[in-house]
């Protein structure tokens, strides 16, 4: 009966072989655990981007949006005065209720106003919303700065801005500003509070008022522009189709079209991010085989000595093999230890982003599905690296090198 390769005498002898190059063993490990340092922490930090601008951009807005279509001429639309709003908004209403991917939906009516503070004044648009349903949509209270949430807007003549927008205005919570409309009708609002997505582009514009206040005011009485809509699958937006052919008075835009740019930058940063940290394994990977190599050569002897006594071309790829499994899992544990210390300092790192992006560190994703990723292909490339030498190896005929020796 064969002797198995997994016994006591080959592990020892492959131990020996390990701690008698200990500096080759160690420049192994340390490839081994640079690869998988550099792999997780290149991981956490993109993720972290991506996950962090989805997280400011997409889960504070809407995934499908129905408006009116423009009526009318260019110029009265200019000038603001007609506002594009929504037809059949019960037969809307009843086909996103029993929609089975619809999670929330909430009712806006949006126009171009005149906002002025003490000090200056802007254009921009302002979003009436009923606080109720937009609570469903966004999850304000967490994004607060100063002052109160969508509970403010129960109260008349009420606003809440986004934070760049404030500090255009030079305004705070608790202070009054003045909005004209369109219509040349005016309106003190209290600012009750203040709020910042993260993203400047969107707190530059951002803003809420009482939907009942909006409509008062523009003598558009029931009227709703916007119909903003979440979905429980983001990805899935077959319900855009479903609107645009049952409702062809309406425009439906979804996450996808409004922003083009950002999707385009994440899957950009995705692959290269991918490959780039895959690309590091393998170097390290084709390190160690080198290593393995010159091990393999350097102990031909004995090799041809270990097959004359009886030792099976297995138990040599054995011996060597376990040498690569031990530098793969020391070295992917150390650069899975190495990569969470490293993440852990450049989450702690103040960011100056010059008012872009408002984020006081830099976003980094502690997924520990990458950790384990890391260890398994750090292993792995190891084992790889470690078996074609050894297999090679085992295949030599000990008498040729004895013959040469």
């Amino acid at each position: 009966m064969p002797k198995p390769i997994f016994n006591q005498t080959n592990f020892f002898i492959a131990l020996q072989y390990l701690f008698a190059r200990k500096k080759q063993s160690f420049l192994a490990t340390v490839g081994v655990m640079l690869g998988v340092t550099t792999f997780i922490v290149m991981i956490n930090f993109m993720t972290g981007v991506n996950d962090f601008l989805d997280d400011a951009v997409f889960k504070g807005s809407p995934d499908v949006i129905i408006s009116g279509k423009q009526e009318g001429s260019s110029k009265q639309q200019s000038l603001g005065g007609n506002l594009n709003t929504l037809k059949n908004i019960d037969q809307i209403n009843t086909l996103l209720s029993d929609h089975d991917n619809v999670r929330s939906f909430a009712h806006q009516i949006i126009s171009p106003a005149i906002l002025i503070s003490t000090t200056n004044q802007l254009p921009g648009g302002i979003n009436g919303v009923f606080p109720l349903q937009e609570h469903q949509m966004v999850d304000l209270n967490r994004r607060l700065i100063e002052g109160r949430g969508f509970e403010s807007l129960s109260e008349e003549n009420t606003i809440l801005l986004g934070v760049s927008l404030a500090k255009r205005l030079q305004i705070s919570a608790n202070d009054t500003l003045k909005m004209i409309l369109p219509n040349g009708k005016s309106e003190q609002l209290l600012v009750a509070g203040i709020f910042s997505f993260g993203i400047t582009t969107i707190d530059n514009v951002r803003t809420y008022m009482p939907a009942t206040t909006l409509q008062r005011l523009l003598d558009k009485e029931n009227s709703i522009t916007h119909i903003h809509i979440k979905l429980k699958d983001r990805d899935n937006v077959a319900i855009k189709k479903t609107l645009i052919q049952k409702f062809e008075g309406s425009t439906v835009e979804d996450w996808k079209d409004s922003n083009k740019t950002i999707v385009i930058g994440n899957k950009v940063r995705d692959i290269l991010t991918w490959s780039v940290s895959f690309a590091l394994l393998l170097v390290a990977g084709f390190g160690i085989y080198n290593i393995m190599n010159m091990t393999v050569f350097q102990k031909r002897k004995d090799i041809a000595v270990l097959k004359t006594v009886g030792y099976s071309s297995n138990d040599i790829i054995f011996i060597f093999l376990i040498q690569s499994i031990i530098i793969g899992m020391f070295g992917a544990l150390l650069g899975a230890g190495f990569g969470y210390i490293i993440s852990y300092v450049i989450s702690t790192t103040p960011l100056d982003t010059s008012d872009f992006i408002i984020v006081d560190t830099y976003p980094i994703n502690f997924n520990l599905g990458y950790y384990i990723l890391g260890l398994a292909f750090g292993v792995f490339t190891t084992i790889l690296a470690g078996y074609f030498p050894s297999k090679k190896a085992s295949q030599v005929d000990p008498v040729t090198i004895i013959r040469g020796l």
